[in-house]
Parts: structure tokens; sequence; C-alpha cells
């Protein structure tokens, strides 16, 4: 029934407890977990614009990679019992990468904290899980 599990993690209290959601579920029914982290190469700040200008945050993407990498590590440490984990690293809109993940693999179930650490982008942009619940084609349990 629930062959594979996608959990994107940032970091974030609600992702890390979205894995261990994922973790009791994945041991009721055998299924392989599968990690995922996204990386954004460019972060815009949804704040008043100056001068027709919208600020926009530079960010080295090397810094940003690395840190992706040491977080899907620090998951993988949390699952290191776990008998089947795979790890990802993507790059682009958190959203829309969770989504055609699942739409290129064959994932039964997504398991998302409900809040993550984007902050005021979040009530200007709408949060990545009510975004992957709405679009998704597969079931999205959003873990708080």
């Amino acid at each position: 029934m629930l062959e594979k599990i996608l959990v994107p993690i940032d970091g974030s209290e609600a992702a890390w407890h979205a894995l261990e959601y994922a973790t009791k579920l994945g041991e009721k029914f055998g299924s392989l977990i599968t990690i995922v982290h996204v990386v954004q190469p460019h972060y815009t700040l949804p704040t008043i614009a100056l001068h027709g200008e919208v600020p926009f945050l530079s960010v080295n993407i090397e810094e940003v990679e690395s840190t992706g990498y040491k977080l899907i590590e620090l998951a993988k440490a949390e699952l290191n019992h776990y008998p089947s984990v795979e790890t990802l690293l993507e790059f682009g809109h958190p959203a829309e990468r969770i989504l055609a993940l699942t739409k290129n693999d064959t994932y039964n179930l997504i398991v998302i904290g409900s809040r993550g650490l984007s902050g005021i982008s979040e009530f200007f942009l709408g949060s990545i899980s009510a975004t992957v619940s709405q679009y998704s084609t597969i079931p999205v349990m959003i873990v708080k």
C-alpha cells in the first residue's frame, strides 16, 4: 500500500516531525523512505519595493548546496536504524520540485511539515505544504 514515501525536509521542526511520522508509517508498511531537500538558488524577499526595485538576495550556491547535504546527512542519521532510505538533493522551487518528483516516480505518499523555515515569504507566497497538497496527484500528510 505505501511502498514509497517522499519526505521533504528543510531543517524546520515541522519537517523533523514529518520525518518521524513517515518513519512510523514506513515501519508498519515496509516502505522505502526518500528524503529530499530542495535548494533554491536565489531567494527573493517579499517586501515592499523601493523605487520599483524588488529586493533580491543572491546566495552563494555552493554554500547553500553544502548546507543541503549536511541537512540530508542529519536526516539520514535520524533514520540510521531504518532499513530502506534514499536521499535526493534537488534545485529549484520546493513545491515545484516535490510535485515533479511524484510525477516522475511511483511514490504513494508525501509526508511534509506544515510550516518550513521560509517565514514571512509563506505569508505572501503561500506555504510549500499548501501548494503541494493542492496540486499533488497522490495523498499528502501534513504534519505540525
